[in-house]
């Protein structure tokens, strides 16, 4: 491979403009995630974006990755994917190739996400379905799912250990005394969630403790406001739970706000934890433990064995990258390098480290 460095030239907003018939000023405010535009507007500035880089990269002799991601993700607005996005950018560009950004949208060919590339990077699940990826391997490109995997395993993937990261904030809680624990959910069509959801599951199994199914919170969907609705929830129970595992540190948030509407104290009327340690609210993130996500590791590897299979070494398998508990105390820089003041192994049989098939 040619290995080329240095930042690669962007379309000007007036050639975007050009091609998709908007006003200048439209075209940059979706490109900065500014104002207020339609779905299909949005979709059509970024669609050209993407079709206008792919054009300059190619025409630049730069091996050319497609990431794909769903659109319903506010990718600028997510600490979450936004992280792991960054961070596959910048080691992609480290390695010499471009990657451009391409939303997924439901009813989309995924024919045509295969024109002139070297490789594909699909970050995150929801429209990117299993049957999705069987269909994209039939075509023989190079490829790796990020913080998403195959029920049958195929191919290769790349994503933290989110049933560890379940368990540790689960036996956190039990650690610390409580045996009627509740768990806000998440979207189902998401298996991260779906494998924190399972690590609560074996956490409450190891430890004795019996599963109650009215502490699982509905999903509400409340957009900006997750968990906040599935607290109240849990809170008009008969018997509330005494402590809660929030699938998310967004959800976590949320629960929060509920329960000083409440007039309750986290940590004293209820015990609170999170999952992600996102840059949030900081006064909230010093007030409850999480769970950290190792975001930027995920998208550097990816990155790194895209590269791998670019080259002809296909690799197949899940490379899983654990996460570690993070207390209120434990500052954010404290907890990217001190490992001493952290809970460091998924405990309990979660399939933590990196494997290969």
């Amino acid at each position: 491979m040619n290995t080329k460095f240095g930042p690669s030239r962007k379309p000007g907003v007036k050639k975007i403009a050009d091609k998709t018939g908007f006003s200048p000023a439209t075209v940059s405010l979706v490109l900065n995630n500014k104002g207020t535009f339609t779905e299909e507007t949005k979709h059509a500035i970024r669609q050209a974006y993407t079709e206008l880089s792919h054009d300059l990269a190619v025409s630049e002799g730069k091996p050319f990755v497609r990431l794909l991601i769903e659109e319903t993700i506010a990718v600028h607005n997510d600490s979450y994917n936004g992280e792991i996005l960054r961070a596959i950018e910048i080691e992609c560009r480290l390695l010499g190739f471009e990657v451009m950004l391409n939303f997924v949208r439901a009813g989309d060919e995924p024919l045509s996400w295969l024109e002139n590339i070297s490789g594909l990077i699909l970050l995150g699940g929801g429209l990117i379905t299993d049957e999705i990826v069987q269909e994209l391997r039939g075509y023989a490109v190079p490829m790796v799912l990020v913080d998403n995997y195959t029920h049958t395993g195929d191919g290769l993937s790349v994503h933290s250990d989110h049933y560890g990261a379940g368990y540790l904030a689960t036996e956190y809680l039990i650690r610390n005394g409580h045996t009627h624990i509740g768990f806000i959910s998440g979207p189902a069509k998401y298996k991260p969630l779906i494998d924190r959801y399972a690590g609560y599951c074996a956490a409450l199994r190891e430890n004795g403790l019996t599963l109650v199914t009215d502490y699982i919170t509905p999903n509400f969907d409340r957009k900006y406001i997750k968990g906040y609705y599935e607290m109240k929830y849990l809170l008009e129970l008969p018997r509330r739970p005494t402590a809660v595992f929030a699938v998310s540190d967004r959800s976590a948030f949320g629960a929060l706000q509920a329960l000083q509407d409440a007039g309750l104290t986290p940590g004293r009327d209820i015990e609170l934890i999170g999952c992600d340690n996102i840059s949030g609210d900081q006064e909230i993130k010093r007030r409850i433990p999480t769970v950290h996500i190792p975001r930027a590791e995920v998208g550097q590897m990816a990155a790194r064995f895209l590269l791998e299979a670019m080259r002809g070494n296909e690799l197949s398998g899940k490379v899983i990258i654990p996460g570690r508990l993070v207390l209120p105390e434990t500052s954010e820089a404290a907890a990217g390098g001190a490992q001493g003041n952290a809970v460091t192994a998924a405990a309990g049989g979660s399939e933590s480290g990196q494997h290969f098939s």
